[in-house]
């Protein structure tokens, strides 16, 4: 009796995983994103370097900085580069409460009768994109690789003789 239900179990499992490669194929759930690991990772890891610029921004207004460790800084000094505003900085809206982008290099006078040095909403929203995929950017190309796998020195010394001999 033992057998015929292992028997059945074994069929059940095989019939169930043809089922869901027979599914997963027809729909494109396949596991062929090799980058998945690392991808979810730098998404992490992004997320947390805006996060933590955009709560200094409540603070006060942030500016980018090429030499900071955070890549926020450094995308945020990249976007004013590309963009031509040198004075590019996120900040706290307090009409609003949310933090935007603004230009500190406006003059008073253009500023006031701009209704302000926040950026208008169209801008605001095509830098927040460009932010968060330079921070992805940066955080790809710091991110290190796979390396050798660490070899103890009694494995070198088995190695090094195995090679006399």
């Amino acid at each position: 009796m033992a057998e015929k239900t292992g028997r059945m179990g074994q069929l059940v499992r095989n019939l169930g995983g043809q089922l869901k490669d027979a599914l997963s194929g027809a729909f494109r759930f396949q596991d062929d994103e090799v980058d998945a690991p690392r991808t979810a990772i730098i998404g992490l890891v992004a997320r947390k370097a805006i996060a933590e610029l955009v709560n200094q921004a409540k603070k006060h207004p942030q500016r980018g900085d090429l030499a900071s460790a955070n890549p926020a800084y450094v995308a945020l000094s990249e976007l004013s580069e590309n963009h031509g505003l040198p004075g590019l900085a996120l900040g706290l809206r307090f009409e609003t409460g949310e933090i935007s982008f603004l230009d500190m290099s406006l003059d008073p006078e253009t500023a006031n009768k701009k209704g302000g040095a926040f950026v208008d909403r169209p801008t605001n929203r095509m830098l927040w994109r460009q932010l968060k995929k330079l921070v992805a950017i940066k955080v790809d190309r710091t991110m290190l690789g796979p390396t050798k796998p660490i070899r103890s020195p009694e494995d070198n010394l088995t190695l090094d003789e195995g090679e006399e001999s």
